[in-house]
């Protein structure tokens, strides 16, 4: 992937604290109106995992970074065709970072050769993925890892292949 080391560049080690206090932030201020408050806090208070860092440098996670500071984050999986996640510093909302992740992350997808990339969409974000070009199917429930059932949206989205 051709990325713009001024802005976009791919994470790493470095920026696993970072990341993880992003995901963290944008769970507590982004889902409020959509969950619990104790699913929030479940799934917000859940540990980093140990690996966290390996898996962010495999899956070839990219920040978006302004003058030093990383200000959001994304990553696929290649092997599962699906986006990942996508967080965005809740204090820089709707300045288009997520957009630019977002397009960025589909643009690493086609290079991988996906056709089809799928995610599951938290509640509060649909409409963003809807934006990016995502249909939703049937709303589903997740299963975190802390033991937290969260309703979700599955989503897809055919990529063009030039």
């Amino acid at each position: 992937m051709d990325l713009d080391t001024d802005v976009i560049r791919f994470a790493t080690c470095h920026d696993v604290d970072r990341i993880w206090a992003i995901r963290t932030q944008a769970i507590f201020n982004s889902c409020a109106a959509f969950y619990t408050q104790d699913k929030i806090t479940a799934w917000a208070h859940s540990p980093m995992p140990r690996d966290f860092s390996h898996i962010l440098v495999t899956l070839k996670a990219i920040v978006y970074e302004e003058n030093g500071r990383v200000l959001g984050f994304g990553f696929i999986d290649s092997d599962k065709q699906s986006l990942e996640s996508v967080f965005v510093d809740p204090t820089v909302h709707g300045k288009g970072i997520g957009k630019t992740l977002a397009f960025a992350l589909q643009k690493q997808a086609m290079k991988a050769g996906i056709k089809v990339l799928s995610l599951s969409a938290s509640l509060n974000a649909v409409t963003f993925y809807e934006s990016q070009g995502f249909i939703a199917q049937e709303p589903s429930f997740w299963l975190h890892p802390s033991g937290v059932k969260l309703e979700c949206v599955p989503m897809e989205k055919a990529l063009l292949h030039c």
